[in-house]
């Protein structure tokens, strides 16, 4: 799945409600309807913009049982957990 995933509306009115993690993004962690998780998302305007450890987001929408604040920071705008070790591995 590529691009930007919406946050099920009404997790995404919640997060309107918290305080940020940074300026316009939450980290949160994403529990899906499987019982899967996943602990570190960066969510932004009501979408999800990246999920640490993935290329690309790993889940749709309707798949989503819960999001919750966790505020468990990483840069995820510099370069993604797959990219550094792609860096890591050629040199």
């Amino acid at each position: 799945m590529k691009g930007l995933v919406p946050i099920p509306i009404a997790f995404a009115d919640e997060l309107k409600k918290v305080k940020e993690t940074g300026i316009g993004y939450h980290v949160v962690s994403v529990e899906l309807k499987d019982g899967s998780s996943f602990e570190q998302v960066a969510t932004s305007e009501g979408h999800v913009i990246k999920v640490r450890g993935f290329d690309e987001i790993p889940f749709a929408p309707d798949e989503v049982a819960a999001v919750r604040v966790s505020h468990k920071r990483w840069n995820f705008r510099d370069c993604s957990d797959a990219c550094s070790k792609a860096k890591t591995a050629t040199n």
